[in-house]
């Protein structure tokens, strides 16, 4: 398949001076240039803001929705992928479809899927929705016209580097609790935990310390032996979470860094992660503090940190990733067989032209177009029902 003109519409927080630069947007984009692909991005947050009228906030909206559609048609995207775009009005896409009619949309989204009515009625109009949390698709997928499928948080090695450095830290932890969740909870029990231990803790973002990003993020974790991902919708009693494979990309962000990382059992997770191997799973805070000490005893915190760090930057690197979420979109191969691999030899022939039946066959007839076999595969419904 030839390789695609894709407009990436997300949060590029441009304003932010590259403090956090190993966000999804860019590991996302990253993928799939490394895919062949032109990649066009628009940070339609700081776009809405530069377009307001004496600093009103939305003001900008109108405009900057408008020139979302001008780029989209001067580019003559084959894919208009979004990044939440709580801020893109259905008016807009509809504009873009009606003059690129051939024009694939899809949103990706890694948050709490908590917004307002106009955001969910785009659901309907779009040909994917994206999200890093399995527990609702099929409902989700049975109410709207999308198609609605799993993806996961990207560890790339890009981006989430794995530092030398002095541990210095025995445990750290990130989370932003804002005093009102569990996690709050979870903070004060871990501390309480690492000075009756004598364990040397840094806290980021909770019980009034500030947060970090940037490379300082990265070297605050690579000075850890162990790293805790705990998230808003964990529960203290692991077994009462409704979750299915849901996390925080902080959770790849660690993992990726090659620290030890320890996580609540999550549903679905063990088929990405070896438990005891490549992570830790625990079932409440005295499962968590227990596995702390017999690991830091042991160091076998270090092994794990590592086969951690390579078992996911195999399965969930950016590249990886933003192949299958193409694949899912499209409905065809982007794999080795296609000719997207950019080779002009292979494309030869074709003249580049793209070919919506690679290896000959009719996409219709196939049972499975994906290249090769995602461990998340089986979360992507249709109208209630798994997708093929």
């Amino acid at each position: 398949m030839r390789s695609l003109k894709i407009v990436h519409c997300g949060i590029f927080n441009e304003y932010d001076d590259g403090s956090f630069f190993y966000g999804m947007e860019r590991k996302i984009s990253h993928g799939l240039i490394r895919g062949g692909h032109f990649v066009y991005d628009f940070s339609y947050r700081d776009w809405e803001r530069s377009l307001r009228f004496c600093g009103l906030k939305n003001s900008g909206l109108e405009k900057m929705n408008a020139k979302l559609v001008r780029i989209c048609e001067n580019i003559g995207a084959d894919l208009l992928l979004i990044g939440k775009g709580e801020k893109i009005g259905l008016s807009a896409l509809r504009a873009i479809k009606s003059a690129l009619p051939k024009i694939k949309i899809a949103i990706w989204y890694v948050d709490h899927l908590q917004e307002k009515r106009e955001f969910f009625e785009k659901l309907s109009f779009i040909d994917v929705f994206f999200w890093a949390n399995a527990l609702k698709l099929r409902d989700l997928s049975a109410r709207y016209g999308a198609k609605f499928a799993f993806f996961p948080n990207i560890s790339d090695a890009a981006f989430d580097r794995r530092l030398d450095a002095a541990k210095t830290t025995d445990v750290i932890y990130i989370a932003r609790d804002y005093q009102e969740d569990v996690r709050y909870k979870f903070a004060l029990l871990l501390r309480d935990f690492c000075e009756k231990e004598g364990l040397r803790l840094k806290i980021f973002a909770s019980l009034g310390a500030p947060a970090v990003f940037g490379d300082k993020f990265h070297r605050e974790i690579a000075a850890a032996k162990i790293a805790i991902n705990f998230n808003r919708d964990d529960e203290l009693e692991c077994a009462r979470a409704h979750k299915l494979l849901g996390a925080s990309d902080r959770m790849a962000q660690f993992l990726g860094c090659g620290v030890c990382t320890f996580s609540p059992k999550i549903a679905g997770f063990e088929r990405l992660y070896e438990d005891g191997s490549e992570i830790v799973y625990f079932d409440d805070p005295a499962d968590c503090f227990s596995k702390i000490k017999c690991l830091l005893t042991s160091g076998e915190y270090a092994r794990i940190a590592q086969r951690g760090r390579a078992k996911t930057l195999k399965i969930a690197n950016a590249a990886r990733v933003a192949k299958f979420m193409l694949e899912t979109i499209f409905e065809e191969s982007f794999g080795a067989d296609a000719c997207g691999e950019i080779s002009d030899e292979k494309c030869s022939e074709s003249g580049g032209e793209r070919h919506d039946a690679p290896n000959g066959r009719d996409k219709n007839e196939r049972s499975d177009f994906y290249s090769e076999p995602y461990e998340w595969r089986e979360f992507v419904y249709k109208n209630g029902e798994k997708f093929r």
